[in-house]
């Protein structure tokens, strides 16, 4: 009997040529994708349907978060304004949040505007149109503004509103923002830059503002992706495939480094799993494996097949594998994505956090880093439910940007042909 490919095809949200995904978002039973030229799409994991919520011509989609809290999808339309969903009625918007004050001052400021939305607040920075002739790379005070969406402020008692400055350079490259602070590029001159941080909602003019010179430029190369992590911590991927973890404290100190497995890296995701050590000890694989109990909103099991990659004697890996019950109410965050642990009682102690970074590179290898070690999950042109039209015409010829978002139970990929949705198979 031949064996089953461990990873299958789900769906394929289609796009138009020239409108590729500039933004995905992944949670509970959910995917959202958002194109360049507005266009919404929802794939629900349940019903197997993909449905086009919106299309907004004028604006493209800039950025999706999602609150666990609120059960709400907040969609970025441009610079412009945030459409929310709530997932109890995702076929109409039920808040439409305004970015600025009036449609002037959107036209007056967007063509030098870029946003961020975190799960409880959006964050918009105004970088400095350059002259024509600008050559040099000066320091700016560049504007920015931190609005907190209102409910999320009432639940947690926030400032609702911060504005001010930040001294950046006129090449500066913005990347990532957690709800509180900001991580940019500044390009000093060729072969120096800066990786930057600043804690925007405690932020005053020369507090909390941290700059981390990367001073070895010719193992450095460029920087290619960089994202803020838990406990004061920066990924980066720099000289294409080199990837590294550094601590935002004085020294830049690194904690970790690998060099990816396969080509250049495109796009990655992050994971943040508690594990319960008591819990998982308590647990023979064979009962765990008999109280999975997936309902399509609460999920996150490691198939036993990547275990086995991880470890030969997969024995030795019992306190990897998390069972799901959704009766228990205590919940594991994972990004934005809620997990509720079985056994509550039998919870005592929060073993650890583990990081999972999942990678996507240029020649369609998914790779998993975890516990100081990467592994190759799967690789895009060798699956055989992937049809070989998609392969001949290539997944990443385009150039565009690239993303990925995965629960470990479904890998969404774009392309240039639309968003791949990747399944698990052990968790069929």
């Amino acid at each position: 009997m031949k064996r089953k490919e461990n990873f299958y095809l789900d769906k394929i949200i289609k796009t138009r040529i020239g409108d590729p995904i500039n933004a995905i978002q992944l949670a509970d039973n959910y995917l959202i994708t958002g194109t360049m030229m507005g266009c919404i799409n929802l794939y629900d994991f349940q019903n197997k349907k993909i449905i086009l919520l919106k299309e907004y011509n004028s604006e493209n989609i800039s950025d999706i978060s999602y609150n666990s809290k609120e059960k709400s999808f907040y969609i970025g339309i441009g610079d412009e304004e945030i459409k929310v969903y709530n997932t109890n009625n995702l076929s109409n918007e039920s808040q439409s949040i305004n970015v600025y004050e009036s449609h002037s001052k959107h036209i007056e400021n967007c063509e030098n505007a870029f946003i961020f939305l975190s799960p409880e607040s959006f964050f918009r920075i105004q970088l400095s149109h350059l002259d024509e002739n600008t050559l040099e790379m000066d320091e700016i005070n560049q504007e920015y503004e931190l609005k907190y969406f209102n409910s999320i402020n009432e639940n947690n008692n926030k400032n609702s509103y911060y504005k001010g400055k930040l001294s950046m350079t006129n090449y500066s490259v913005p990347l990532d923002f957690d709800g509180n602070n900001f991580l940019w590029i500044d390009f000093l001159k060729k072969n120096k830059r800066k990786i930057c941080v600043a804690n925007i909602s405690s932020f005053s003019e020369n507090k909390d503002l941290y700059k981390f010179e990367l001073k070895d430029n010719n193992e450095i190369g460029h920087i290619s992706l960089a994202k803020l992590l838990t406990n004061n911590r920066v990924f980066i991927i720099h000289s294409f495939n080199k990837c590294e973890i550094r601590s935002l404290d004085e020294n830049f100190t690194l904690l970790e480094s690998f060099i990816h497995i396969g080509d250049e890296v495109y796009a990655f995701d992050i994971i943040y799993i508690k594990e319960y050590k008591n819990l998982l000890n308590s647990i023979s694989m064979e009962k765990k494996a008999n109280q999975i109990d997936y309902d399509n909103n609460l999920k996150l099991y490691i198939n036993k097949s990547i275990l086995e990659k991880e470890n030969n004697n997969h024995t030795k890996n019992k306190r990897n594998e998390i069972s799901i019950n959704q009766d228990n109410k205590e919940y594991i965050e994972t990004n934005d994505y809620l997990y509720s642990i079985s056994n509550k009682k039998e919870k005592k102690q929060i073993d650890n956090i583990n990081i999972y970074i999942i990678t996507l590179d240029k020649n369609g290898n998914i790779n998993l880093y975890k516990n100081k070690k990467e592994i190759t999950l799967f690789n895009m042109y060798q699956l055989s439910t992937i049809s070989q039209d998609y392969k001949d015409k290539h997944f990443f010829s385009m150039g565009y940007g690239y993303y990925i978002r995965t629960n470990l139970n479904y890998f969404c990929i774009s392309s240039d042909h639309g968003c791949f949705i990747i399944k698990n198979y052990n968790n069929k």
